[in-house]
């Protein structure tokens, strides 16, 4: 498990912009009209990774498109349910309903986001739930039905907390990987069975008569251009360098664990999507549909490996000519002018601490890799002296939940505790450690003026979140074992690209603010669809 902190000034370089990004919440929308919209998100992908020298289709929407050089998120703990939850909702991800990947309950349970207990909700083939409920605010795939009742709402991706918070309530598809079983799945939300075309795609079994059975037995890439292959800090869990176990189960992961850690799990979930496209006739009505990718590899690979590392060049630039093969089918299909995409991501990443370390950038204090273990040992045995002791489990009053520490009701009112003075004492004994920065209490973030305040305010859940926040230093990264991580309210991990391309879009590099959760009134009002009028986002103007 990876737990959050990260790293680095992200430089954005090439073509930059000579005007900024325009508010105008009172525009009068537009009656463009394309026949299909694509929504792309790039899980883990930082704006500075993008740039005019890929010879694919991210080479081409860095030079034709609308780019917002400058693009953020606007909300502190940067994840990715959260993330996801923002592009299509236009609402940032505490008012969404979804403050994190995970959170603590009222049970004091610790909750999956998209998570459900009613078991009419299964996944197909699967032991758990899986739908939107948490999800408590309408997305872009509503908003366009509800204009264009005839159009249709598909989203497939790698993962199914990216999947399902950017379909939202009303997709009549959602599909993802489940690295369990190696099947594009759904749950009993969308769908009772899946349709004929992706159990055919899936086969009975992938990797004989499905998708995976030409699969080869390693993944191979090139050597690096930022740093060497096979780098300290790297994941040794399948291999450091290239030759990646990939077709052949190994000791300790399964075949489809280890899809779901290449590229190919990008491009598996294109030659689905293609799929869908067809058999689904997107683009083919008289009303626009809308098709959502959520291409997780940068992510799942990033990881392990890092953003300079050569696995994650070699997942990218998979992406590249993947994306431009696919979208050039589209536009051979639809024609070019009647395609409107919007490339983005849910979050960026920190640099593998020894390769900050070795350029000399590393802020934190401690100038490195810090282990969890430390951590998690001095708050539970701070919570046990002060709280628990000297019978009681400290782990029945305080659980750590990904942004920081949340406190059992129940037993605080059962041992006669002040919810005041736990928060206060565990307060400062966080506050001690040196590689903590900062320690937010709910009411700080509520209460507080700060920029840092504001974005994680815009993360705040208050029957979700954890009672107190961490804040490490700049460029900290906590782990429980290798590889890098995100999550925090720095640059490293809020700069995102966020590029408009195609039908009435006006192409040009944009400098200014722009943030994800503007995405989604942005479209609603370029094409003259009705959005919510509490949006968090607000509208940018796309066209002419």
């Amino acid at each position: 498990m990876i737990l959050r902190l990260t790293i680095s000034v992200v430089v954005f370089g090439l073509f930059i912009a000579r005007s900024f990004a325009e508010e105008s919440p009172n525009v009068k929308p537009s009656s463009i009209s394309p026949k299909l919209i694509v929504v792309i998100s790039i899980d883990q992908l930082r704006r500075d990774r993008i740039n005019i020298e890929f010879p694919g289709f991210l080479g081409r929407v860095f030079r034709d498109g609308r780019v917002y050089v400058d693009a953020k998120l606007d909300h502190g703990i940067s994840t990715t349910c959260g993330g996801h939850a923002t592009i299509l909702s236009g609402m940032a991800p505490g008012p969404a309903g979804i403050p994190d990947n995970t959170y603590i309950d009222h049970d004091f349970k610790t909750r999956y986001c998209v998570d459900d207990d009613d078991d009419k909700y299964k996944v197909i083939g699967g032991d758990v739930n899986r739908s939107p409920r948490n999800l408590v605010v309408s997305t872009f795939g509503a908003w366009l039905k509800e204009a264009h009742p005839k159009s249709k709402v598909f989203s497939v991706g790698g993962k199914d907390r990216a999947t399902i918070t950017m379909a939202g309530q009303k997709a009549d598809g959602v599909y993802w990987y489940d690295n369990s079983s190696g099947l594009f799945t759904t749950s009993g939300f969308y769908a009772n069975e899946l349709p004929v075309y992706v159990k055919d795609f899936n086969g009975e079994d992938p990797l004989v008569n499905g998708y995976l059975k030409d699969i080869p037995d390693t993944w191979v890439h090139d050597g690096g251009s930022f740093r060497r292959d096979d780098y300290p800090g790297e994941t040794e869990n399948f291999s450091r360098k290239s030759g990646h176990p990939l077709g052949s189960a190994t000791e300790d992961h399964s075949v489809f664990e280890q899809i779901y850690r290449s590229p190919e799990i990008d491009s598996a979930t294109l030659r689905l999507a293609d799929i869908i496209r067809t058999e689904e006739n997107l683009g083919q009505g008289t009303s626009p549909d809308l098709l959502i990718l959520a291409l997780s590899a940068i992510d799942t690979v990033g990881h392990f490996y890092g953003p300079r590392s050569a696995e994650s060049e070699a997942t990218l630039a998979n992406i590249d000519i993947g994306l431009e093969k696919f979208m050039n089918k589209i536009e051979e299909n639809l024609g070019k002018e009647n395609i409107l995409l919007v490339l983005t991501s849910d979050h960026g990443v920190a640099e593998l601490p020894e390769y900050k370390t070795e350029q000399g950038r590393n802020a934190c204090p401690e100038q490195g890799r810090i282990s969890a273990w430390p951590l998690l040992l001095k708050t539970y045995t701070s919570a046990y002296w002060h709280f628990t002791g000297p019978f009681g489990n400290p782990a029945e009053l305080i659980k750590f939940s990904g942004s920081g520490f949340s406190f059992s009701r129940r037993y605080i009112q059962e041992n006669g505790l002040s919810i005041d003075e736990v928060i206060t004492t565990m307060d400062d004994e966080l506050s001690a450690i040196d590689v903590v920065k900062a320690v937010w209490t709910q009411n700080e973030i509520r209460d507080g003026k700060s920029e840092v305040s504001r974005l994680l305010r815009n993360a705040l859940s208050i029957d979700k979140s954890p009672d107190l926040f961490l804040q490490l230093h700049k460029d900290c990264v906590i782990t429980l074992g290798e590889g890098t991580t995100h999550g925090s309210v720095y640059d490293y991990d809020r700069d995102i690209p966020m590029i408009f391309y195609g039908k009435g879009i006006r192409p040009g590099h944009i400098k200014g603010k722009a943030n994800s959760v503007d995405i989604a009134p942005s479209l609603a009002s370029h094409l003259g669809i009705s959005a919510p009028t509490n949006l968090n986002g607000r509208v940018l103007l796309l066209g002419e």
